[in-house]
């Protein structure tokens, strides 16, 4: 698991990654979920959401806007929201570089990604 990313409007509701590949998890495939908790059966929902383009590669980050429902995730090949049942890059501004952390500031809207070698980027989200 690489990253969780809290509802902050429904403590349990939470978006979840994974950087492995698909290979080494054949019974259960995905790179990033959509998990609903039953608090009174203690079970939990695990939804598949990787859509229809996101590939066999790994998921290093997630971060969640409560305020637009926009979900992003960082790849080593850069940053990508998702949009429909696919995902798309966030931004022309955002190096398509392995990109290992996310952080969503929903105070000042802004969306902060560690890349590796390339700095910190944010990212302002109306």
């Amino acid at each position: 698991m690489s990253g969780i990313a809290v509802d902050p409007a429904d403590p349990n509701h939470a978006f979840i990654s994974f950087s492995g590949y698909n290979a080494y998890n054949p019974t259960q495939p995905g790179h990033v979920f959509d998990v609903h908790y039953n608090a009174m059966g203690h079970t939990a929902t695990w939804t598949n959401i990787d859509g229809t383009n996101l590939g066999d590669q790994p998921v290093t980050g997630i971060a969640y806007d409560s305020v637009t429902g926009n979900l992003f995730i960082s790849t080593d090949f850069g940053v990508l929201v998702r949009s429909g049942s696919s995902w798309v890059p966030a931004a022309s501004g955002l190096p398509p570089v392995a990109t290992y952390g996310l952080t969503f500031d929903s105070a000042h809207r802004v969306l902060y990604a560690a890349t590796h070698g390339r700095s910190a980027y944010s990212l302002s989200v109306p």
